[in-house]
């Protein structure tokens, strides 16, 4: 990415982190001070074609009790974003001077630092909310964690207005990569746990229920408070996994009944508990799932089951654990969570992934009995409610475009602001297929994106979780029938095999679609030979 970074502050020894953390960002910098003049001038830096997004690191007590500068630079920043929808503005919150000579009444003092801090940060979120270019960078995550003391730099400061010590730049680079890998949507999605010794400490098999560490004291609490974590990422959509070697009734009785036990039955997307070697178990979720193992994250005490993990399937991610349990909450939240579990925003769509995995089991079960097909899909009560420019589901759509790699046949992705942009014209129509069943209610699966102007499929994907169920089916007819009701003539649909997306090779073929040759589009990431092919249906 392109990045321009602007500061109150000189901030430069951040450019060689930034760039050892991640080689491919290309980052300028502004004039240190400059922070308001860049977001409003269009003939600035951060209006040029080539910037992806502008960074805005903000020292507190530079920027507070100067007058209105704290509300004219959310003013600005509020100015670009609206400008500059394409662009990602990241900044950061402000904090206040910690010491004052008021002591301790400069805290209640009205249109103090305090107050001022309060207010622009609030407005900041506020408009991180209602924008959806427009990420905050807590300073919290800066200062917290290592201390004024370390990252304030009298010295730095006075010789070169350099605000900072070393270790903040460090630590600035590292947040800022991770939040811009969460903007890219570069996250896992799947968090494999151990149960002895990592989510709860002792051995089950020898301890027993009753005496395994799990409570609100000593060592047990540790491992509740590291459940705790756990539970709270499960909750913004990442699927929990259980890869255990124990018997499976004690394993359920502890989950059911002991009163310790943070993360529940119903956390859970899959297990796998018994005496199979746990690389065989996770290459196993990974096909109940429906997963690349590159989606994966395993956490184990054991050094050798982490070891066979890592030889035995690379893809996976395999973090060292602590060998302290008052370590582990602290080290999930900054060595799991946020080294591979990143987020800018949690949809609600998010929020019920486990039970969408879940109902998808169920499905499986009930179709493991049926013999039928077609009478299997009949018993699933299938209700499909179509929508079209539908503005509350734009990020929703933009990140099915972005995640969806399987049944994807053009492979176009698109930011929030492209499918907003699309909603709103008439040449486009941006068609969305929510899917449930008797088992449950999925969302949003399906996106179809038809340019009436240019006659043509722009888009066409389905979710992996629902594929062979004819959804694609319905989808397909709905965009024909639409584009039918647009006096549209005939459609075409490019599509652009990569290494996943094989497998819908004959989709088009299969209803009717016509080869009218080939294209010299390449896929994108994770392409396979890169081949485009046109289709093309007359509709009259």
């Amino acid at each position: 990415m392109k990045l321009l970074v602007l500061s109150n502050v000189n901030v430069s020894p951040l450019r060689e982190r930034l760039s050892g953390y991640q080689p491919g960002h290309n980052v300028d910098f502004g004039d240190y001070g400059d922070i308001v003049r860049p977001l409003v001038d269009p003939s600035s830096a951060a209006y040029t074609d080539d910037v992806d997004a502008v960074v805005l690191l903000l020292d507190g007590p530079e920027l507070l009790g100067a007058g209105d500068l704290a509300r004219e630079v959310l003013a600005a920043i509020e100015r670009f974003v609206t400008a500059r929808r394409d662009v990602l503005l990241v900044a950061t919150t402000v904090r206040a001077d910690a010491e004052s000579s008021l002591t301790y009444a400069a805290a209640t003092q009205p249109g103090g630092q305090l107050a001022e801090e309060l207010a622009f940060n609030l407005g900041l979120v506020e408009l991180a909310h209602q924008t959806p270019n427009v990420a905050v960078l807590d300073a919290g995550l800066l200062f917290d964690r290592l201390g004024l003391e370390r990252l304030v730099s009298p010295t730095f400061w006075y010789a070169g207005r350099i605000r900072y010590a070393t270790p903040w730049f460090d630590e600035c680079a590292r947040h800022l990569t991770g939040l811009l890998a969460a903007y890219l949507n570069q996250a896992r999605k799947v968090l494999v746990c151990d149960l002895d010794g990592t989510l709860w400490g002792g051995i089950l098999g020898e301890d027993g229920p009753g005496g395994i560490l799990l409570g609100e004291d000593g060592a047990g609490k540790c491992y509740r408070d590291l459940q705790r974590e756990i539970v709270t990422l499960q909750n913004s959509g990442v699927l929990l996994a259980v890869a255990s070697k124990n018997e499976p009734a004690e394993v359920e009785r502890v989950f059911a009944d002991h009163p310790m036990m943070l993360v529940r039955p119903d956390h859970v997307a899959a297990w796998r508990v018994g005496w199979d070697d746990k690389a065989t178990s996770i290459a196993s979720l990974a096909a109940e799932l429906s997963l690349g193992l590159d989606s994966f994250v395993f956490l184990d005490d054991n050094p050798v089951e982490r070891m066979l993990i890592a030889e035995a399937l690379p893809e996976v991610a395999v973090p060292d654990v602590p060998t302290r349990p008052e370590l582990l909450p602290g080290w999930f939240v900054r060595d799991v969570a946020f080294a591979y579990f990143p987020k800018l925003r949690i949809l609600e769509s998010d929020r019920g992934k486990t039970d969408q995995y879940r109902a998808q089991r169920e499905r499986a079960h009930v179709q493991a009995s049926e013999f039928d097909l077609a009478s299997f899909l009949e018993r699933l009560d299938i209700r499909l409610t179509f929508a079209v420019d539908d503005e509350l589901l734009t990020e929703r759509t933009a990140q099915m475009t972005q995640k969806t790699n399987q049944f994807n046949l053009t492979v176009r992705r698109f930011a929030p602001h492209e499918i907003a942009d699309m909603i709103s014209d008439d040449r486009y129509a941006v068609v969305t297929v929510r899917y449930e069943d008797r088992f449950g209610d999925e969302g949003v699966v399906g996106v179809a994106i038809l340019d009436t102007q240019g006659a043509e499929v722009t888009a066409f994907l389905l979710s992996c979780r629902v594929i062979g169920r004819n959804v694609e089916v319905a989808l397909l007819d709905e965009v024909e029938r639409l584009a039918t009701a647009r006096g549209l003539p005939a459609l075409t649909c490019t599509y652009v095999r990569t290494e996943r997306n094989g497998f819908v090779s004959a989709f088009l073929a299969e209803h009717d679609w016509h080869t009218s040759g080939a294209s010299g589009e390449g896929a994108g990431e994770g392409s396979g030979d890169g081949s485009g092919m046109i289709f093309r249906k007359d509709l009259a």
